[in-house]
């Protein structure tokens, strides 16, 4: 066990890496989005339509891979301070089975395992991780940064890398367009086919206006925007951490 006084630096090592990590994935996206999508028109006189095509540009690999980096590299801050914090004072000894267990408790309710975990910190120290905790939010656990930054850590860990398909918003003036519009479901991209009689009868104007961005989460559970990635960054590293410095002299 290092001198207390420099207990925490790994902790600061491992914010440190995971905010190196967010601004390198924050470039790449910066570089993906200078140019997300192209636009394709087409006429197919055979099926008498003007097709115009929106073709997402694919996710670059190392979105993914920085983005898994970064999210582990700060859900480990918060388990290396816990490490940290259960040993105060250093003379504390757990059995091998509690040495496991000791890890940042991020919980979407409060139950028995939750009361367990809390017991391997100070009271103080206990006190402190409850007030963070995503269950006071009630139903609403999933807008916590917290539990976002624990579920993205869960899925990349074992299960998917969990960027997802774009947030895509398409429109084009005037009214109707709508209902000619159709999906690629493999690449999500999309394509609206106007009836040429349409284009003739209406001043339909077929340049369309585009926004579309990369997502991270899972499908129907949680989707969040890069901006979030940063707000959860920022909580974790300004908020959460500093919290408990005052237990390192």
């Amino acid at each position: 066990m290092p001198p207390l006084a420099d207990r925490l630096i790994f902790v600061k090592m491992k914010a440190r890496r995971a905010d190196e990590h967010f601004q390198s994935l924050e470039r790449e996206m910066a570089k993906w989005a200078a140019k997300p999508y192209t636009v394709i028109e087409k006429t197919d006189f055979e099926k008498v339509l003007h097709i115009v095509r929106i073709e997402i540009a694919p996710t670059p690999e190392v979105i993914a891979m920085l983005f898994g980096d970064f999210v582990c590299c700060l859900r480990s801050s918060l388990d290396q301070l816990a490490w940290r914090l259960a040993h105060l004072p250093p003379v504390r000894t757990f059995t091998r089975t509690q040495e496991r267990q000791i890890n940042f408790p991020i919980f979407e309710m409060r139950n028995a395992t939750y009361d367990d975990r809390r017991k391997l910190f100070p009271p103080a120290v206990a006190d402190i991780i409850d007030s963070l905790q995503p269950y006071l939010r009630g139903n609403a656990f999933r807008d916590d940064p917290l539990w976002q930054l624990n579920e993205l850590w869960t899925l990349d860990k074992h299960r998917t890398i969990p960027t997802l398909p774009y947030a895509l918003n398409v429109g084009f003036p005037g009214t109707g367009w709508q209902r000619f519009v159709h999906i690629d479901r493999l690449t999500y991209d999309l394509e609206v086919r106007f009836p040429l009689a349409f284009a003739w009868t209406y001043p339909v104007n077929l340049k369309p206006n585009v926004s579309v961005e990369i997502l991270f989460g899972e499908t129907n559970i949680f989707e969040i925007p890069l901006t979030r990635l940063g707000e959860i960054n920022d909580f974790v590293r300004n908020e959460v951490i500093p919290r408990f410095t005052g237990f390192f002299p």
